[in-house]
């Protein structure tokens, strides 16, 4: 009972260990997720090239790798075969070696038996001068006899030590082939992982490109809506030629790409309705290098860098607009004066004194941001670059 116990606790330790790793490395990939959501879209674009590039360059050496595995594995077979028979031919010769050693052993004992039987004080006859003769020429033997299996014992020594060389050469080649096995593992999950983070970058940058698009085309409808800017029908007749000669490798993705009337800015320059920040997206045109799709920015999006930013009014004027959207968050536009509209899209909050109707100063508190900003400039019927009116 208590062995069943003791496997049901391990079991249950090793599959609650493992739901752990899994669910550390579930919250990993989340956190990569939510800082790919985040960053800009053209260094988004910039990561995903990286990482195809990355991808092709481990292809190619899984590739390089594939091929000389290839070579060492048919390598690898002749060379066990070859290590199964010198560890034989190496058995035997050890056996042999033991063999040569009781002989020798057996030898050194009878040349000693022989120096031992004849004593000092022998007394010289002519039975001792046979004996002694014939102990010279039993000696005589026993010297050829040890030369030559002495010469056998280093014969086979010899040949030990090259097939101990040959097996050490053998099993270091087997272990190269190990770790090359091992290595093309590790490449090619590498590569899955890869490909897993290319997949969910991509989905992310498509994501962010469609919102991108209707939040541009939402805008315009609001704009067109409030008579702030209105497409005119030679406008839209001169956007079809455009199309007609956008070349072929740019894709028109429905009306996400119009060119704009831009216009510079010629008043004084005023405050920036973030205190602190840094420019996310830039004004003007824009084609993706993943899909070739050609977008125009006809505003900026400024990242805040505090949370639950205060978003400041840019130029006196009167609130036109003020409430919440399906792809913008809350907007405020707000009339200035000379034919100036300034727009603040994504807004988290909208502050209370912000009505319609209502005039509100520079530097008056519209709402708050978590993160980012989209801040577009109008005047009469023209796009302004945003950035060239703050300071």
């Amino acid at each position: 009972m208590k062995k069943y116990f003791l496997f049901f606790l391990i079991s249950f330790s090793i599959l609650f260990a493992n739901e752990i790793a899994q669910k550390q490395k579930d919250i990993k990939e989340n956190e990569r997720i939510v800082k790919q959501l985040s960053k800009k879209l053209e260094d988004l674009a910039s990561e995903i090239l990286d990482n195809e590039k990355n991808l092709k360059k481990i292809a190619s050496e899984i590739s390089v790798l594939s091929s000389k595995t290839l070579k060492l594995e048919s390598s690898a077979k002749v060379q066990i075969k070859s290590l199964e028979q010198l560890n034989t031919q190496n058995k035997d010769l050890l056996q042999n070696k033991n063999k040569i050693e009781g002989k020798i052993i057996d030898l050194i004992a009878k040349d000693f038996a022989y120096d031992l039987a004849i004593p000092k004080n022998y007394i010289e006859s002519e039975d001792s001068i046979i004996a002694l003769e014939l102990v010279g020429a039993l000696d005589k033997i026993f010297k050829e006899e040890f030369y030559q299996i002495s010469k056998d014992y280093e014969d086979i020594s010899k040949k030990i030590e090259e097939k101990q060389a040959q097996i050490a050469a053998i099993n270091t080649n087997l272990k190269n082939y190990k770790d090359q096995i091992d290595e093309l593992k590790n490449l090619r999950k590498k590569q899955e992982q890869e490909i897993i983070k290319q997949k969910t970058d991509k989905e992310i940058y498509t994501r962010k490109l469609s919102n991108l698009q209707a939040q541009q085309q939402e805008l315009r409808k609001t704009l067109n809506k409030l008579k702030i800017i209105k497409e005119k029908e030679e406008e839209k007749i001169a956007q079809k030629k455009e199309d007609n000669k956008a070349s072929s490798n740019i894709k028109q993705v429905g009306s996400s790409y119009q060119t704009s009337s831009v216009k510079s800015y010629s008043g004084a320059k005023t405050i920036a309705p973030l205190e602190s920040y840094t420019v996310k997206q830039k004004f003007g045109n824009y084609v993706d290098p993943i899909y070739n799709i050609k977008i125009y920015n006809e505003n900026v999006v400024l990242k805040s860098d505090v949370a639950n930013a205060a978003v400041r009014n840019v130029l006196d004027g009167k609130v036109v607009f003020a409430k919440s959207t399906p792809t913008l968050k809350k907007v405020v536009i707000v009339e200035n004066k000379n034919g100036i509209h300034t727009i603040y899209a994504h807004l988290d909050k909208i502050a209370p004194g912000v009505k319609v109707g209502r005039n509100i100063k520079k530097g008056y508190i519209i709402g708050r941001v978590e993160s980012d900003l989209t801040f577009e400039v109008t005047q009469k019927n023209f796009h302004i670059n945003p950035l060239e009116m703050i300071k």
